[in-house]
């Protein structure tokens, strides 16, 4: 069996989350051949962050932003305009079955010519003048090449030959892995973490460098390449129930949707021995990124380390992705003068530091099922997380309560529910052995891989 993986950004240069997952799915699964396409709009210049398994073939890498290597079979530009034309025009609840016969007509075949020729110019100026006449046109222009160079880009990355296309997301990873299924006749299964399109209409809506005239127009782009996805897909799995109500909104197959919950080595975690400490110690395990929002977890720490005098904030993670909010905590955290009780660990191993972290501290305003949390839990470390994704299911399970939930940027209540486990020693433990106890019963890397390998197994043997 051969399985392509496809990603947007994220394996083999980003540790954590999503890779981790791909990481672990790999290394789990000797008796499958792997490849990974990896989409992004840069070329990445720092090394890869993991080791490739040894049935990890190659990494393929594409930019969405750049012609590559294109195929010289050509499209034909007039029937490809006529159909976008209709696209455009065609009832909502039909676009996707058209959208999908544009990409099978396309796949395989060169689209970046499509751009050149007067046939496409006359259909960007009728859009321009039935739509869009009170802007202006050279913003007009780039817009809507901003729109259309990825989606090329993304459709003119043709993954190598597999059996099965697993793609990490519904955006452009997707496009990819569509044509990879329509070319050779693979299958496809659908794997978020997050729904992406919403995801990505959060990310818009707050864009300030999308005028506001042109942000419902890319909000719908992304619902319909999702639901495309939807549509194509032979599988989709989400990793909760609740992401699988989002996916229904845009006309899923029920009958193709599976819950797969991320899982973890609980052995390995369980087996961290905790390391005598006089400080109490709130650990954080991320990337240092506007999305895990450290500034509101800092804010916290500083009222935390008002109360206690004897506490250390330890961030444990890479801090060299964004250089600009890195700088912004670091500046943050002078002005509060707690230069001396806040650690930046860098890119590290986090069995080393597991032994010192009395409460997990996880104040992202986005997630999907973090790793971070259930390895946390595995340690016997209390959490204090916000209400994202699926963050509060896991810290409020019915079978045990392991942590408090608050609600994103609130550093106010992320103060109080540390202090709480701070103070109260009972309450300590008693979340700590429930964490033990629910990761234990519910979220094994055991039952995740078995999970999906009947999966991959049951997908081929569909007609």
């Amino acid at each position: 069996m051969r399985v392509c993986i496809i990603v947007e950004g994220t394996y083999p240069y980003i540790t954590g989350g999503v890779s981790s997952w791909i990481q672990m799915l790999i290394e789990n699964l000797p008796g499958i051949q792997f490849d990974v396409v990896h989409l992004a709009p840069w070329r990445w210049k720092r090394p890869f962050g993991y080791k490739m398994p040894k049935n990890l073939n190659r990494i393929y890498e594409y930019l969405l932003f750049s012609e590559g290597d294109t195929s010289n079979k050509f499209v034909d530009t007039n029937n490809l305009v006529l159909n976008v034309r209709k696209l455009i025009d065609f009832p909502r609840s039909k676009k996707a079955d058209l959208f999908s016969e544009i990409l099978k007509d396309v796949a395989g075949k060169n689209l970046y010519s499509a751009i050149l020729t007067k046939e496409f110019w006359d259909f960007i100026t009728d859009i321009y003048s039935h739509y869009f006449e009170s802007e202006g046109f050279t913003g007009f222009y780039w817009t809507v090449i901003g729109f259309i160079i990825p989606i090329i880009g993304a459709i003119q990355s043709i993954p190598p030959k597999a059996d099965i296309y697993h793609s990490t997301t519904t955006g452009y990873a997707s496009l990819s892995a569509l044509v990879g299924k329509y070319i050779y006749n693979g299958k496809l299964i659908i794997t978020e973490h997050g729904i992406y399109h919403r995801e990505r209409e959060i990310e818009i809506m707050k864009s300030r460098n999308v005028q506001e005239v042109y942000k419902p127009v890319w909000i719908e782009i992304f619902k319909l390449i999702s639901e495309v996805a939807y549509k194509e897909c032979d599988a989709l799995t989400t990793l909760f129930e609740k992401n699988q109500l989002f996916q229904l909104e845009l006309n899923a197959d029920f009958s193709k949707m599976y819950v797969i919950p991320n899982g973890i080595d609980v052995n390995k975690f369980s087996k961290v021995n905790r390391v005598e400490h006089e400080t109490f110690n709130i650990g954080m395990v991320g990337r240092v990124v506007p999305i895990k929002d450290i500034l509101t977890a800092i804010k916290a720490f500083s009222i935390v380390a008002k109360e206690m005098e004897n506490t250390r904030l330890y961030i444990i993670g890479p801090n060299d992705e964004d250089e600009e909010y890195y700088q912004k905590c670091v500046e943050l955290i002078d002005l509060l003068e707690l230069n001396d009780k806040v650690i930046f660990t860098g890119k590290a191993n986090v069995l080393d530091y597991y032994g010192l972290i009395d409460v997990l501290l996880l104040s992202s305003v986005s997630e999907g099922q973090p790793l971070v949390q259930l390895e946390s839990m595995a340690c016997g470390i209390p959490v204090v997380v916000t209400n994202v994704g699926n963050c509060a299911e896991i810290a409020l399970d019915p079978d045990g309560q392991s942590g408090f939930v608050v609600e994103p940027k609130d550093y106010i209540s992320m103060s109080e529910k540390i202090l709480e486990l701070a103070k109260n020693k009972d309450l300590w433990h008693t979340f700590s052995e429930n964490g033990k106890r629910v990761v234990r019963d519910k979220y094994t890397l055991s039952k995740m891989i078995e999970s999906y390998l009947n999966l991959y197994k049951e997908v081929l043997r569909s007609v």
